[in-house]
């Protein structure tokens, strides 16, 4: 019966349920940023250009394994004022370095099983597609340089250690923007309004005492209503009027 009367409660102002949960989605459609971002990514290739499966050394516990615990190292490296900042001359796009370095990122591709590979991913965000491609394309080549060049001797600020790294695969043009997550914004938004609007309205109902009711005051009291007195005053059915006693006479 409570949840009966509860239904009828929230049927009775389905208006501020509706309202509330169409403010939620307008503001949370607001708030959400709507800046047309594009992805590329630039695969890296860590390892020996070629490897002799003959040699077990080379294989297993040899320079391969060697190589992959440092694929990780290699991908914070990446993320470095100065590899971002070669990325961009490369490219030859009109970018800060900082900008770049906020939008760059660079992770290890996982294989079956959740095993690591010796593959980079760089990936660029750009509010252009062309100039996403193309810092893509840059910071992992300016990577690669540095660390096919690489000295023994890393004291410098930027300098990478010496290892075999080669472009796998160059950037893409992005052809479709990032999704900014404004749908599920709206109806996270419209639910957490009319989520809102649903506590407001049950609440208020709670702490209104006023009597709606023959069914309402027995639900309150516990005891049967015998009676009940018909409506006073104002909303009373008014009396009808005397008629006057010239309008009784009848006419001569």
């Amino acid at each position: 019966m409570e949840l009966a009367r509860y239904l009828a409660v929230l049927r009775q102002r389905w208006a501020i349920l509706v309202a509330l949960a169409v403010v939620g989605s307008v503001g949370a459609a607001l708030l959400t940023p709507h800046p047309r971002t594009y992805l590329a990514t630039t695969k890296i290739y860590v390892g020996p250009s070629s490897i002799d499966f003959k040699t077990p050394s080379g294989v297993a516990g040899g320079d391969v394994g060697i190589l992959d615990r440092y694929v990780q190292t290699f991908a914070n490296m990446i993320q470095s004022h100065p590899v971002v900042a070669r990325g961009i001359q490369l490219a030859g796009v009109s970018r800060s370095t900082k900008a770049v370095f906020d939008s760059t990122s660079a992770r290890q591709e996982t294989g079956p099983g959740g095993t690591g590979t010796q593959l980079l991913d760089v990936d660029v965000t750009d509010k252009s597609a062309l100039d996403a491609q193309k810092l893509a394309n840059g910071v992992a080549q300016a990577f690669v340089q540095d660390v096919q060049s690489g000295t023994e001797n890393v004291g410098s600020e930027g300098s990478v250690p010496q290892a075999p790294a080669y472009i796998f695969e160059t950037a893409q043009l992005p052809t479709r923007p990032e999704p900014s997550g404004l749908v599920l914004n709206v109806i996270i938004g419209a639910l957490l309004g009319f989520g809102v609007a649903v506590a407001g309205v049950l609440l208020a109902d709670y702490l209104d005492v006023t009597v709606r009711g023959v069914a309402d005051a027995e639900r309150r009291l516990h005891l049967p209503v015998l009676g009940v007195v018909p409506p006073l005053g104002a909303s009373a059915r008014p009396a009808p009027k005397r008629r006057r006693r010239s309008e009784q006479r009848s006419p001569v």
